[in-house]
């Protein structure tokens, strides 16, 4: 993750995990089907019940895969559920750049809507010309298959596609360029996408040829000959000479939650050491080792301690890869560790007072207390705002007021400098 190679194939199985528990392209087919046969025509060959891409191909022969298949058929309502963890992390890593660049063949928008609900206007790409433009914001979310949302009548069923749509051709060729160049020499992390469609492992493989990743991580649940058998292409290219290919027996939206917990907990290791020379400064002594580990929580309060180590507030997203000026901030969490607080999911609790610690490196305390009015301190007594200075201004007024009033209350925890808060706690 270091390297800033690393490079994310999904596929249908990051969006099967709950909650999502988006349908397989069997069921898809099985729903269409249905529909099909109970509106249009009763005839209808059974075995084309679970094959959505001959199904769909019946349509592109008619010329009717847009208007009717796509429009009237796909039950589109189904790809509208919760995101998983796996969505999360994903977002997680397009916004923070973590990942060089996420390649997904799933029509659903559950990246960028958990992108939006950690406060993140996160755009996805459907071809290589549109992921250059949004690289310039976030690592790019490349749709090459299609999305729910937009263009939907270029989503892509079934192979005809590839080379009668000009649209579509015209999109798989700018993505394949895009993927030949920023896949090479990467770090390829493939979750749910060794598909049951063939044309796609064939298209995935067509763009991967002579891209030599370095390493191929391959997140399923299925053994290695029914991978094979699918993509025997693909399972070739992950097994070449120089490569190295590990199969992970897993489900890939738990992988991801891992990998996310890993990045958030190495994130906030780096805090706490970049306070450590300061505080044994002080000490003239070394820190014990514990009080340099980070907090063993879950992906989400992770993620919440990182948005408060950027000086953000809950309506914002963690943008940092790593960690701005900190030295302030990991000398603060490493006073309250010395002094016996015990980790909490937001903080710390420090004699039954409970303690939130928020950078305010170069910034006055009341801009950073106002920055946060959006977002009720109820869980902490005292915010320790790390590297911000009090001077006494007062906070915006018109936010100001008494609980029940029309007007937002103010918060009800004492935000204080490090000097105050040392003072206030004795630490």
């Amino acid at each position: 993750m270091e390297a800033g190679r690393l490079v994310l194939l999904c596929g249908a199985g990051l969006s099967m995990a709950p909650p999502s528990s988006l349908p397989s392209a069997w069921t898809v087919a099985a729903r269409c089907y249905d529909r099909y046969v109970m509106s249009i025509d009763p005839a209808c060959p059974q075995e084309l019940r679970g094959d959505l891409e001959s199904l769909a191909e019946i349509f592109a022969k008619e010329d009717m895969l847009g208007s009717v298949f796509i429009d009237a058929l796909v039950p589109w309502e189904d790809f509208v559920r919760p995101p998983n963890v796996g969505h999360a992390a994903v977002a997680d890593f397009l916004i923070t750049r973590l990942a060089a660049g996420v390649v997904s063949a799933n029509y659903d928008t559950l990246i960028e809507r958990r992108a939006q609900e950690y406060g993140f206007d996160l755009l996805a790409s459907l071809d290589g010309d549109e992921a250059k433009v949004q690289a310039r914001k976030h690592a790019p979310l490349l749709k090459f298959h299609g999305c729910s949302v937009r263009e939907r009548r270029a989503t892509v069923w079934t192979a005809s596609q590839l080379t009668e749509d000009r649209v579509i051709a015209a999109r798989i060729e700018k993505t394949k360029t895009w993927m030949a160049h920023h896949l090479r020499e990467s770090d390829l992390l493939v979750v749910g996408f060794w598909s049951d469609w063939s044309y796609l492992n064939t298209v995935l493989a067509e763009a991967l040829t002579g891209v030599a990743p370095l390493s191929v991580t391959l997140v399923d649940l299925a053994p290695e000959d029914v991978l094979q058998a699918k993509a025997p292409e693909l399972w070739t290219l992950a097994n070449s000479e120089n490569v190295r290919f590990t199969h992970v027996q897993r489900s890939g939206a738990e992988v991801l939650d891992e990998l996310r917990r890993a990045f958030s907990q190495a994130y906030l290791r780096k805090v706490l050491h970049a306070g450590r020379a300061a505080l044994e400064s002080e000490l003239g002594a070394e820190c014990e080792a514990g009080w340099l580990d980070p907090p063993d929580l879950g992906s989400e309060e992770l993620y919440d301690l990182r948005r408060d180590a950027e000086g953000v507030p809950a309506t914002a997203a963690a943008t940092l890869r790593n960690p701005g000026p900190s030295e302030v901030l990991g000398y603060a969490h490493l006073l309250l560790r010395r002094a016996g607080a015990s980790q909490t999911p937001v903080g710390y609790d420090l004699a039954g007072r409970r303690i939130r610690v928020v950078n305010g490196s170069g910034m006055l305390l009341q801009t950073v207390q106002d920055r946060f009015r959006e977002t009720p301190f109820e869980v902490a007594d005292i915010v320790v705002c790390a590297g911000a200075t009090d001077v006494g201004l007062p906070l915006n007024v018109v936010r100001e007021g008494r609980p029940g009033d029309i007007i937002r209350p103010s918060a009800s925890a004492a935000w204080l400098d490090l000097p105050a808060a040392r003072r206030e706690l004795e630490v």
